[in-house]
């Protein structure tokens, strides 16, 4: 059986483009975990009343970015808009194996066909499929994996690389400067350039 380590962490935090910029500056400034812990859960930097979504809202993006060397999250917090959510995507892809896996299994796959959209069943399979290999998976709920699915396609919409057609998503190659899809594949990670732009 599948033994990857599969979190259902997107469905309670997924794009939040503005907040992860926020952590973002304050950890290029180079405060450290408890210092952006500090400011963001003790001082409420991010703005949200709950102290326990506060909390969850804190740890996810900083485990997020604190995998990006300071390139990449130099032209995340700086970059153009759209470099700058590529770069997030990538960021939530490395922290999250499953969310890795549907975009290499169904985003890419629709980049490559004639299909060019996601459509529900799309989703509906690749969970489906995921819940018949990996035994975290398969103790999921359907409410968890409706908002996976939700969170997933959040993602997708509110990083440009997919557009709302009904209950579609059509897909959409993101045109990113070719120094930085260079620079991830320099550090290991052309799996995940091959994913989210649809390379061969």
């Amino acid at each position: 059986m599948n033994k990857k380590k599969y979190s259902s962490a997107i469905k309670k935090t997924p794009f939040n483009y503005l907040k992860t910029k926020i952590i973002g500056r304050l950890i290029l400034q180079g405060l450290d975990r408890n210092e952006v812990y500090n400011e963001c859960y003790d001082n409420n930097y991010l703005g949200i009343d709950s102290l326990q979504r506060r909390r969850e809202v804190t740890n996810v993006i900083y485990e997020r970015l604190v995998q990006l060397d300071q390139l990449l999250l130099g032209e995340f917090v700086n970059g153009d808009i759209n470099t700058s959510k590529f770069v997030l995507v990538y960021a939530i892809a490395k922290n999250d194996p499953l969310f890795f896996d549907f975009l290499f299994e169904v985003y890419r796959e629709s980049l490559l066909n004639e299909k060019g959209y996601i459509s529900i069943d799309d989703f509906d399979l690749f969970f489906k499929v995921k819940k018949e290999i990996n035994i975290t998976v398969s103790k999921w709920g359907h409410h968890t994996i409706d908002c996976l699915a939700k969170g997933y396609r959040n993602i997708l919409v509110e990083s440009g690389l997919g557009n709302r057609e009904k209950k579609n998503i059509r897909t959409v190659k993101p045109i990113i400067h070719p120094d930085i899809i260079e620079h991830i594949k320099h550090l290991g990670d052309k799996h995940y350039m091959k994913a989210i732009l649809g390379e061969m």
